[in-house]
C-alpha cells in the first residue's frame, strides 16, 4: 500500500510540474517597416493619361486611320489595308505589294518608306481622277491637310514602326535550279544526268577524275524583278559524306565569271530554251579525300542584297529527295 501511495504522490508532483511548464507566454512582435506600397490608391487616377505622339504611326493609326479608314464594309477587315489594329496597319502598308495599280508609272507599295509619290496609299488621298480613282476616304471627307501632312512626314522618315525602327526590306532568298556536272579532262562528258531510275538519285561521277559543277541561281528583289546568279554574293560549295553534318565539311569557292554558261536544262532535264549557269568549280574529289565508293553531298551557299547571311542550298530542313539530287556517288 506504502509503495502505491508514493507512486500516485509522484505523479502528481510530475503533472504539477509539466502544468508548470506548459504556461503559455505571449510574445509582443516588432512593428513592421513601412510599405511605400500601402499608401497607394489603385484607381484610375494612378497613372496620367498620356497622349499619343501624332508624329508616329501610332499616333497616325489613332487619330487617322482608325477613325477615318476603319469603317463598316470598308478597311475593316472588308479590303485592304486591314486599319483594324496598328498591326495590321502597319503589315498591310509598309511594302505592301499593290493590287489595284495605275495603269502607266506603276507604283510598287502601298508604302514606299522615304517617297510618297511612290506610295499608293498617300496618292489614293492625296489625287481624285473618278471614275477609278477617287480620292479616300470613300465617305467624300478628305483628310485635313494638316493630317495629310503627318502621313507624309511619317513616309519621309522611313515609314517607322510603332517602336521606331525602321521596315526591313524582304524578298525570297535566292533559288537554285539545278546543276551540271561535266568532265573536263574527259570531253567535257555530262554526268549529272546519269542517276538511274529517278532523276533526283545521286548522279555518277568516275573516280579520281577533275569534275566541274556548275549551278543556276534566280531570284527577285523586293521590287520583283528577276536577277541572275552573277548578282549573287559569298559562292562557296561545302562537300561531306554526312548529308545531316556540314559543319565540318571541306569548303570551295566558286567561280562567278562574266559570261555564263547557257545550257537548256534545269535540274537536269530538258527546257525548251537555254538558261545561265554562272557559278561554277573545277576540283578532283580525291584531293580532298574522297575515294570510290563514297557517297558526297554538297551544298551551296550564296548571297543577295536582301538578306545578311548567305542562302544555303539545299538547306539542313530540305526535303531528302533535294538533298541526294545535289550530290554523288564515285565509281
Amino acid at each position: 500500500m506504502r509503495n502505491i501511495s508514493l507512486t500516485i504522490l509522484a505523479a502528481m508532483l510530475f503533472f504539477v510540474a509539466c502544468k508548470d511548464s506548459m504556461t503559455e507566454t505571449t510574445l509582443e512582435l516588432p512593428d513592421a517597416p513601412f510599405n511605400p506600397f500601402d499608401t497607394i490608391q489603385y484607381d484610375q487616377n494612378v497613372i496620367p493619361e498620356i497622349p499619343v505622339d501624332s508624329n508616329t504611326f501610332l499616333g497616325l493609326h489613332t487619330y487617322v486611320f482608325n477613325p477615318s479608314c476603319n469603317q463598316p464594309a470598308c478597311h475593316d477587315g472588308t479590303f485592304e489595308p486591314d486599319f483594324r489594329t496598328v498591326q495590321s496597319a502597319y503589315n498591310t502598308l509598309v511594302l505592301h505589294p499593290v493590287k489595284k495599280n495605275f495603269p502607266v508609272d506603276p507604283v510598287s507599295y502601298r508604302v514606299t518608306p522615304g517617297d510618297p509619290q511612290q506610295s499608293m496609299m498617300y496618292r489614293r488621298i492625296t489625287e481624285h481622277n473618278p471614275p477609278n480613282f477617287e480620292r479616300m476616304p470613300s465617305s467624300g471627307n478628305p483628310l485635313p491637310d494638316n493630317l495629310v501632312q503627318l502621313i507624309e512626314n511619317w513616309i519621309l522618315d522611313g515609314a517607322r514602326d510603332i517602336y521606331g525602327n525602321l521596315p526591313m526590306p524582304t524578298s525570297p532568298q535566292p533559288s537554285c535550279f539545278g546543276l551540271l556536272a561535266t568532265l573536263p579532262d574527259n570531253n567535257d562528258i555530262r554526268v549529272d544526268t546519269i542517276r538511274g531510275d529517278f532523276p533526283f538519285n545521286p548522279f555518277i561521277a568516275p573516280a579520281d577524275q577533275t569534275l566541274r559543277l556548275s549551278f543556276i541561281y534566280l531570284d527577285a528583289t523586293p521590287a520583283g524583278d528577276t536577277i541572275f546568279g552573277n548578282e549573287l554574293g559569298h559562292n562557296t560549295i561545302r562537300l561531306s559524306t554526312d548529308p545531316f553534318g556540314f559543319d565540318n565539311a571541306i569548303e570551295l569557292n566558286m567561280n562567278v565569271p562574266f559570261i555564263p554558261e547557257l545550257v537548256a536544262s534545269a535540274f537536269s532535264q530538258p527546257l525548251a530554251f537555254p538558261v545561265p549557269y554562272y557559278q561554277n568549280i573545277t576540283f578532283n574529289p580525291a584531293d580532298y579525300g574522297f575515294e570510290t565508293g563514297d557517297l558526297v553531298y554538297m551544298r551551296t551557299y550564296v548571297r543577295d542584297s536582301d538578306h545578311n547571311e548567305p542562302t544555303e542550298i539545299p538547306a539542313t530542313g530540305a526535303q531528302f529527295f533535294l538533298q541526294t539530287y545535289f550530290s554523288f556517288i564515285i565509281q
